[in-house]
């Protein structure tokens, strides 16, 4: 099982006690102090003497990664200096030839590293074999990925090292690696990297322990942890990751889900360990491309011909579903939505669109979809006796739907604040209006949905119904959606109440 160890670059006396203490409250079992920036006039004694944690020693150069100026003397004083005040682990560079002097320290923890700071070496293993040439060394292996499926290799290495003989910690960096540091833990990696708070990160990708330790639990993972994910193009923001784990959880049930942002989703498949992977949830912009993989689509994934939900079954075989369709009449039915006849429209094209178009046909609705670019839908809109027309405010006014979808990122976190898709649309009173963005719960458009006096319905409705499904998928169980509301508790996504309503 992974040991969490909370890396800190070390400034003062008083910011090593301050964060000694905020590391060891949130789960960490050990302290890394990175030396690079201290200064000689600081007490390093005091401040070691002060963790609540086993202290792990560390002092980079530029070179190295690091911001230590000082001379190869002054470097190595300072780390004989830290080990004789009581640190008991240290970290060294693989191809650094001096090691502390034995008989005077009290060391536990002595770990040998190699860092790539432009991407992924050949050769994994033999830099793994050279770091182990010193007896009772940790090898630590540290590449850089620019897309999680860059580190393949490091996962390939650690599938093929003996950790009672060869104890070996790999992982990538990068800002959307930080949940293949967990992936790490469950592919046997002793340790792994975190933050103590979000802001202070010592490499890219590290997560706060918090969430190591709470979360992702990486001090339960272990060879026979099951594995669920998030594919998607952003996916780092995804709810994903707090329901699915908690419920887990809730269910006593070893397995762990991380969001996998990349642009290449069929490498990060084919990376992943099929002994272990059990499911995956996928979002935009690859429902349709994991469609396209699946041995096997239910007949939601035919209808819309995406999928977000994929089950990995036995013999390697993929199957495909869209819980999608059932979140849109969970959240539907939730405000009160009947079944039709009546007029509906969806606004945007893509799978989430083509989700609530069948829903909303499934409820008796007669449906149009709305889009900039209608070339990839007619196919859809033929099949299914979808009506297409342009996105315009003229043509939303005209169709005057008792029920309207926005299934476009339009709203979203990383959107501009406050973004309109029509600025001039008000819909009239009365209108049903669900959006399917869910961060944040309240966008622009509900808002201004409310206050024309609007039944709004917050995208969290649509993902907390179409993750019941998903649950049950992946687990078997059938959770209630108020269960599931419980599980985003903390989340932006669990507010209640909008805002204050301009007047």
């Amino acid at each position: 099982m992974a040991r969490i160890i909370a890396s800190v670059f070390a400034t003062s006396r008083e910011q090593v006690r301050r964060m000694a203490s905020k590391a060891a409250m949130a789960g960490a079992d050990w302290l890394e102090l990175r030396l690079d920036r201290w200064t000689a006039a600081q007490d390093l004694a005091g401040a070691i003497a002060s963790c609540r944690l086993p202290v792990l020693v560390a002092c980079r150069t530029p070179e190295a990664g690091g911001s230590f100026r000082g001379t190869l003397g002054e470097r190595r004083e300072l780390l004989n200096h830290a080990l004789e005040a009581g640190a008991v682990g240290i970290d060294l560079e693989g191809d650094e030839a001096w090691s502390p002097p034995s008989g005077r320290t009290r060391l536990k923890l002595r770990i040998r590293s190699f860092h790539s700071f432009t991407g992924v070496p050949k050769e994994l293993a033999a830099i793994r074999d050279a770091l182990h040439a010193q007896p009772g060394t940790v090898a630590k292996i540290v590449v850089t990925a620019h897309d999680i499926a860059d580190a393949a290799p490091v996962f390939e290495l650690l599938a093929n090292t003996d950790q009672r003989s060869m104890p070996t910690i790999a992982f990538a960096m990068g800002r959307t690696s930080g949940p293949l540091r967990v992936l790490s833990a469950v592919l046997g990696s002793p340790y792994v990297y975190g933050c103590i708070e979000p802001g202070e990160e010592t490499a890219a990708g590290q997560l706060p322990v918090a969430m190591l330790a709470g979360l992702y639990r990486v001090q339960s993972l272990g060879p026979q942890t099951a594995l669920f994910g998030l594919l998607g193009n952003p996916a780092l923001q995804s709810l994903g990751p707090w329901l699915h784990n908690r419920a887990f959880r809730r269910l006593a049930i070893d397995a762990v889900y991380l969001p996998f942002e990349t642009s290449r989703p069929e490498a990060v498949l084919a990376m992943l360990p099929k002994r272990l992977l059990r499911g995956l949830s996928v979002t935009a912009p690859w429902k349709g491309t994991m469609a396209s993989v699946c041995h096997r689509l239910g007949d939601d994934a035919v209808a819309t011909g995406v999928v977000n939900t994929v089950i990995a079954e036995a013999h390697g075989l993929l199957a495909g579903h869209n819980t999608d369709v059932a979140g849109v009449r969970a959240a539907l039915a939730g405000a009160g939505v009947r079944a039709g006849p009546g007029r509906a429209v969806v606004l945007g094209t893509g799978g989430a669109a083509r989700a609530g178009a069948i829903a909303l046909q499934q409820l008796g609705f007669q449906v149009a979809m709305l889009g900039r670019s209608l070339d990839g839908v007619r196919e859809f809109g033929r099949v299914h006796g979808v009506q297409l027309g342009s996105l315009s405010e003229r043509v939303l006014t005209e169709l005057a739907p008792e029920v309207l979808v926005q299934a476009t990122p339009v709203g979203s976190l990383d959107r501009e604040p406050g973004e309109r898709l029509l600025p001039g649309y008000r819909p009239p009173a009365g209108t049903v209006v669900l959006d399917m963005v869910y961060q944040p719960r309240w966008t622009r458009l509900l808002l201004d949905a409310a206050a024309a006096g609007c039944r709004v319905v917050p995208g969290v409705e649509m993902f907390l119904g179409q993750a019941q499904a998903q649950v049950r998928w992946f687990t078997g169980t059938e959770l209630p959606i108020a269960v599931l509301r419980t599980l985003l508790a903390g989340t932006a996504a669990g507010a209640g109440d909008p805002p204050m309503l301009p007047s």
